[in-house]
C-alpha cells in the first residue's frame, strides 16, 4: 500500500545552506552576483568568461572556476546549451518574504472566472463619445 506523499512545505524545500557555511571564495560571490545582475535569475543566459572576467577584473581561469564550483554544489544549474541560470532554492533562500508568497501562491486556489466575467462589458455613454472622438495618428 503506497503512502500518501508528505504535504508541500515551502518551509522546509526552499530552505539551502546558508552561504557562510558553503565557504564561497570571494571570486565566487563576485560570480554569482554578475550572473544575476546579467539576468540569470530568471533564464539561463551564456556566460562569456572574457566578458566577465573584464568586469570583475578577475582573471578568466578564476571565473572558469568559480563556475565549476557553483555549478558542482548546486548554486548554478547548467543547461545543455551550456547556458547557466541561478537555482530558485538559492533565490527563495535568501528572500523569505518571497518563499512566503510563493508558498500562498501554491496553497491558494486557482482563480476561475465566474458568468459575470463573461458577459460583455457594460459600456456608457461618455466611454461610447470617447471611443468615437478617438483617431488613428
Amino acid at each position: 500500500m503506497a503512502t500518501a506523499p508528505a504535504p508541500f512545505d515551502p518551509e522546509q524545500e526552499f530552505v539551502t545552506p546558508p552561504l557562510y557555511a558553503l565557504n564561497l571564495s570571494a571570486a565566487q560571490r563576485c560570480v554569482l552576483d554578475w550572473i544575476e545582475r546579467q539576468g540569470g535569475l530568471f533564464a539561463y543566459i551564456t556566460v562569456p568568461v572574457e566578458e566577465a572576467a573584464d568586469d570583475m577584473e578577475l582573471a578568466e581561469s578564476t571565473v572558469y572556476e568559480a563556475l565549476a564550483r557553483l555549478t558542482a554544489i548546486g548554486l548554478l544549474v547548467r543547461d545543455d546549451a551550456g547556458g547557466h541560470r541561478i537555482n530558485a532554492r538559492y533565490f527563495f533562500s535568501a528572500n523569505p518574504d518571497l518563499r512566503r508568497l510563493v508558498a500562498a501562491a501554491l496553497v491558494d486556489p486557482p482563480i476561475t472566472p465566474d458568468a459575470r466575467a463573461a458577459a460583455p462589458r457594460k459600456v456608457g455613454n461618455t466611454d461610447a463619445r470617447r471611443r468615437r472622438s478617438i483617431r488613428s495618428v
